[in-house]
């Protein structure tokens, strides 16, 4: 997203674009972002600096940190962004900016749900679905199924 700096004044100016995700690499091995990334920002001067008040709406399709399930997700982020006019050139262009604050808000640990079991660390079975074939195969060895 490029602005005149020249065009921004007190009263906010607001401007929306939808980029398409794959433009943005932002995807890793365990986030994929899908179709469009929403933005609208609100550029507004303030004293000798420009405040751009922004906000992103992204879908993405993440793994849950305990059981690996592929949870498809829509986020909305709120966040300002603030430039000195001083040391600005003709344009100010906020994308790179966006994708960073993108990236720096998402959360180290993603759940599928708050109640999510995770995967049996001995047979790997998914306790939100199935019961641990440990115990199964530890009764059978010990003659008491």
């Amino acid at each position: 997203m490029r602005i005149s700096v020249e065009s921004i004044k007190e009263t906010p100016v607001t401007l929306e674009e939808e980029i398409n995700a794959k433009n943005w690499d932002m995807d890793s091995f365990d986030i994929h972002f899908v179709d469009k990334i929403h933005i609208k920002c609100d550029f507004s001067r303030v004293g000798k600096e420009i405040l751009v008040k922004t906000e992103v709406k992204t879908r993405r399709i993440i793994s849950c940190s305990r059981c690996l399930t592929e949870v498809g997700q829509e986020v909305t982020q709120r966040f300002d962004l603030y430039y000195n006019v001083a040391q600005l050139g003709e344009y100010l262009e906020v994308d790179e900016d966006i994708r960073e604050e993108i990236l720096l808000n998402f959360p180290l640990k993603v759940l599928c749900r708050k109640d999510c079991k995770g995967l049996c660390p001995g047979c790997g079975a998914n306790l939100n679905y199935e019961e641990c074939r440990c115990n199964l195969k530890k009764g059978v060895k010990n003659g008491t199924s």
